[in-house]
């Protein structure tokens, strides 16, 4: 019966002794105001930012802090959530006419404009330098039109 006794107050000490665990470090910046600082995602020069009070949404970047740890703090109630409703009904709207796929159109190939120093024929039978030969006449056949 003795033991028993014992062994239920160690058990009682020991639940109430968990439920107040404090660690070290938060004991001696207990007194100290509280500051709580989080790493910063914005525009921040350092890339930390400090509050008085935790924020308890950003607690997966704390820090470091001062005063008693965050958890100490009652979390805030959730905001409700947003109300949604849809626009204004119109009896009207605009539409742009869908694009209509085409084959492009077939590219012409014309011959290039001859330069103007080459414009000039060639007397009969002179081959010198820089002036062409006198072509053979040939007869050409016309094309037919590309297929469409």
């Amino acid at each position: 019966m003795v033991m028993r006794d014992t062994l239920v107050l160690t058990a009682v000490a020991a639940l109430v002794g968990a439920c107040g665990y404090v660690s070290a470090y938060e004991e001696a910046v207990y007194d100290v105001e509280p500051v709580y600082c989080y790493q910063s995602i914005g525009q921040s020069v350092s890339g930390v930012e400090c509050y008085k009070t935790p924020k308890h949404r950003d607690e997966r970047r704390l820090v470091n802090y001062y005063g008693p740890h965050p958890s100490r703090y009652d979390r805030p109630e959730p905001p409700p959530p947003p109300t949604l409703a849809a626009p204004p009904a119109v009896d009207f709207f605009v539409r742009d006419p869908e694009p209509i796929p085409q084959p492009a159109p077939p590219r012409v190939r014309s011959k290039p404009e001859p330069a103007e120093d080459l414009k000039a024929e060639p007397a009969a039978g002179d081959t010198s330098e820089g002036q062409a030969a006198p072509a053979a006449k040939t007869t050409s056949r016309p094309r037919p039109p590309p297929p469409v």
